[in-house]
């Protein structure tokens, strides 16, 4: 397999883990053409749902407690649209060194190194042809109380 292939699965473990551990529900479109990978929805009374793009990395870097990532253009102009539903960008950051992405023993199983989530919508349209340079903010950890904080902001 690909390490681009293995950065995804790693990266999709990583978010279901985190989504049902809310036990909110996670919905992965069959077909994914308009730029969204997954709807997580609440069980609170409001049922609300926000939807997802996710990306992994492991080029990135941190500037002034903010994830530095080069998000293409068109996943950009994707995410800063307003829909009926909120929609984040959530980047799981991961080693350069592929067998640091994983460990596990008797005890755990641990995934390096975390999500994080940003919403970019209501930003302004990109006319870059290949990327736009995004911040996601180091306090948006994508985690149990991450993911209920991220729908009470959104």
């Amino acid at each position: 397999m690909s390490p681009n292939f293995i950065q995804e699965q790693l990266s999709w473990a990583y978010v279901r883990a985190a989504v049902f551990s809310t036990g909110f529900n996670l919905s992965i479109p069959a077909v994914d053409d308009h730029g969204i990978d997954g709807t997580i929805q609440s069980y609170q009374p409001s049922r609300k749902c926000v939807d997802f793009q996710l990306k992994s990395t492991t080029r990135y870097r941190i500037i002034n407690g903010n994830i530095i990532y080069d998000l293409r253009a068109q996943n950009y102009n994707q995410l800063i649209d307003t829909t009926d539903n909120p929609q984040v960008l959530i980047l799981f950051i991961m080693p350069a060194n592929s067998e640091f992405w994983i460990s596990q023993s008797h005890y755990a199983m641990c995934l390096r190194k975390a999500a994080y989530w940003v919403s970019l919508m209501g930003r302004q349209r990109s006319y870059n042809l290949e990327t736009v340079r995004v911040e996601v903010p180091l306090a948006n950890i994508f985690d149990r109380n991450g993911i209920q904080n991220m729908f009470s902001q959104l």
